[in-house]
C-alpha cells in the first residue's frame, strides 16, 4: 500500500518540533520531542526522522519518503499528532 502525504506539512511538522520541542540528547544525536513525536536528523542532515512509538516516517534527500509502521490504525495516530503539533502554541 502507498502512502500519500502532504511532505511540505511534514517537513512544516519537522521544523516545529526541532524548534519547539523539548531536546533529548545523548553523545551521538540530539532528539527533540513535542505532542508525542520525537525529530531526529542524521549527521549530515540530508535524512530527517519523525516517529511516535509505533511509526517512523523517513524523509530523504529530494523529499523521497518511507514509512514504518504495524497496522493503519497507528498510522492514522501517527498522522493525527501532526495536528496536534500545528495546533501547539509555546504559551
Amino acid at each position: 500500500m502507498k502512502n500519500e502525504i502532504d511532505i511540505h506539512r511534514a517537513l512544516r511538522v519537522f521544523n516545529k518540533v526541532a524548534t519547539l520541542g523539548e531536546k533529548q540528547s545523548d553523545n551521538i544525536q540530539s532528539v527533540y520531542r513535542l505532542c508525542g513525536l520525537n525529530a531526529l536528523t542524521d549527521f549530515d542532515g540530508y535524512t530527517i526522522s519523525l516517529s511516535d512509538a509505533q511509526v517512523r516516517l523517513d524523509i530523504f534527500f529530494h523529499n523521497k519518503y518511507k514509512f514504518d509502521y504495524p497496522n493503519n490504525e497507528a498510522l492514522e495516530n501517527f498522522l493525527a499528532r501532526f495536528t496536534d503539533v500545528e495546533k501547539y502554541s509555546q504559551n
